[in-house]
């Protein structure tokens, strides 16, 4: 027992000695713990973050540069796909306005039916820079639009301007003497073309109160003082004329025969070309008959008479076999000439060209030139014919002629012959100056009355026996009908009579477009100077700073992200 309380006495001591150390010993080690020692700044500094090895397509940053990128590519594709679209359909459509008072860069809206309906490869050929025309003048233009417009319209249309100067080989594919300011219409479908000037375009109106083309007017202008008082252009009449003429698969053919001193027949087959019809030459003494393409025949003022021969290839043509069908436009020279072989032919049709000129007495219808004999007069066209239905002549327009013989019938019924009048003098006022007359001749002696300026004879057959066949020849009283003063003046209706008279024969005629004269009376539209200049900052200033403070502002928002 007393050993035992020893024991604990023993351990109890031993418990109080180490309690203490064991308590000090704890604190200290949790104060150690807690609060380490102090250490300098770079020990104490939290260590950076490592970066991390993962995928760097994934990063923050890279997902909106990306996104960035991927928005500006689209909108520069999307502004480029916008202007393709816009170039493309300005290319395909007319969108542009016409703002002239009169139109004059606008297609006529038969024009634009005719032009998308021809089934042809059309390609015109410019002999003159493009830029050159568009600063030459509207006249100038308004060809350039015109030919813009209408491969528009037809896919299958095409221009090539032309330096000639630099492709002098160019010419070489034509018959004619290629120059500047032409437009060669070429038809890839039948291989014909025509040759047409963009001078000729204009038409000119005189101080005279008539409108001229270029040549006539610029004579009239330079040698009697003649002043221009407007303007007109047939420009779309032109090039559509040429458009038909050579892609038409059967058209008129016009031969003018050759070989008799006849006289200048260009101003007739200038108006024939410029509406469609073909024209071509024969010297009737070097072929063997007319050619067989020919629709109708010419014979154009011969101061010659023809030889037999000549007269029976005429004949012959006429003739057609025996089918008939053909028609001969015979035009007496004005001047004096011995024929008695064309006369003896003539009269077998009942036609009869009078030896001296027809006066008109009737003041109201004469025009004096000078000279004391009034030459000039008016002439009507009968109104009970077929070509006074096509024709359609104007109230204000007129027939007028110097000098004229007068083309006498011989009957009016013949067998299977048949005379009709077309023009004639006015009233019954008119007698015949003879070509024999001297200064004893007395017009106080002559017999007044009406004379005829053009007939037509007819000589018919009947096919099947009941269907009737015709073959014509037109008589004409003067080659100077036809002369150029009285074609391209538009107080006179010589161009039009001269058209119907082929018209009529051929059935040309149903083809024609009405084309309206663009008169070039009036600028542009124009605006004051106030609207020029708000144009101007607006577009100079306006729009640029809208542009650059908006993208100030998106570069902004963007850094921030």
């Amino acid at each position: 027992m007393a050993e035992n309380e020893e024991i604990k006495k023993d351990t109890a001591e031993e418990v109080q000695e180490t309690a203490p150390d064991t308590a000090e010993e704890i604190k200290e080690d949790t104060a150690t713990e807690q609060a380490p020692e102090a250490q300098s700044p770079e020990e104490t500094a939290p260590e950076k973050p490592k970066k991390k090895s993962g995928n760097p397509f994934r990063s923050k940053k890279f997902r909106h540069g990306t996104l960035s990128v991927v928005f500006t590519v689209i909108f520069v594709a999307a502004v480029v796909l916008v202007n393709v679209v816009i170039d493309l359909v300005l290319e395909r459509f007319n969108v542009e306005a016409d703002l002239t008072t009169g139109a004059i860069f606008t297609l006529g809206e038969e024009t634009e039916e005719y032009i998308r309906s021809v089934d042809d490869d059309v390609t015109f050929y410019v002999t003159a820079e493009r830029e050159a025309l568009n600063n030459a003048g509207n006249n100038y233009k308004q060809t350039v639009e015109y030919l813009d417009k209408m491969t528009v319209l037809n896919r299958r249309f095409k221009v090539q301007y032309v330096n000639l100067l630099t492709d002098p080989d160019f010419s070489k594919d034509y018959e004619e003497d290629l120059k500047n300011y032409q437009i060669i219409v070429k038809s890839g479908k039948t291989g014909r073309y025509r040759v047409v000037s963009i001078n000729d375009f204009m038409r000119y109106t005189l101080s005279d109160g008539n409108t001229y083309g270029y040549e006539e007017a610029s004579m009239y202008v330079n040698y009697y003082g003649y002043t221009v008082s407007g303007y007109s252009s047939v420009a779309e009449e032109e090039i559509v004329s040429a458009v038909q003429s050579v892609s038409l698969d059967d058209p008129t053919v016009v031969t003018f025969l050759t070989g008799y001193g006849e006289s200048d027949s260009s101003p007739l087959e200038q108006i024939l070309t410029a509406n469609a019809y073909v024209t071509q030459t024969a010297e009737i003494d070097r072929i063997e008959a007319v050619p067989e393409n020919t629709d109708i025949l010419v014979i154009h003022g011969p101061t010659k008479d023809y030889s037999n021969d000549a007269v029976n290839k005429v004949d012959e043509w006429l003739s057609n076999g025996g089918k008939y069908g053909k028609d001969l436009v015979f035009i007496a020279s004005a001047d004096a000439a011995d024929t008695p072989n064309l006369d003896e032919y003539l009269a077998e049709w009942g036609l009869e060209i009078g030896k001296g000129y027809v006066l008109q007495t009737d003041t109201d219808h004469v025009y004096y030139t000078g000279s004391a004999l009034p030459l000039m007069q008016d002439l009507e066209i009968k109104t009970d014919t077929d070509y006074y239905e096509n024709m359609k002549i104007s109230s204000s327009s007129k027939l007028v002629v110097y000098p004229v013989r007068p083309v006498i019938s011989l009957w009016e019924n013949k067998g299977n012959f048949a005379n009709k009048p077309l023009v004639s003098s006015y009233g019954e006022k008119c007698l015949l100056y003879p070509f024999t007359a001297d200064e004893n001749w007395n017009p106080s002696e002559a017999e007044l009355k009406g004379y005829d300026a053009v007939v037509e004879a007819s000589k018919v057959q009947f096919e099947g026996g009941t269907v009737p066949v015709y073959s014509k020849i037109v008589a004409v009283g003067s080659d100077q009908f036809f002369a150029s003063y009285y074609t391209t003046a538009s107080n006179y209706s010589n161009g039009e009579l001269a058209l119907t008279l082929f018209d009529t024969n051929s059935g040309q005629g149903g083809n024609k477009i009405k084309i309206v004269e663009k008169p070039f009376t009036a600028e542009t539209y124009q605006i004051d100077r106030s609207t020029q200049l708000a144009i101007g900052i607006t577009f100079v200033a306006v729009i640029p700073i809208i542009i650059i403070v908006a993208g100030i502002i998106v570069w902004a928002r963007r850094r921030r992200l």
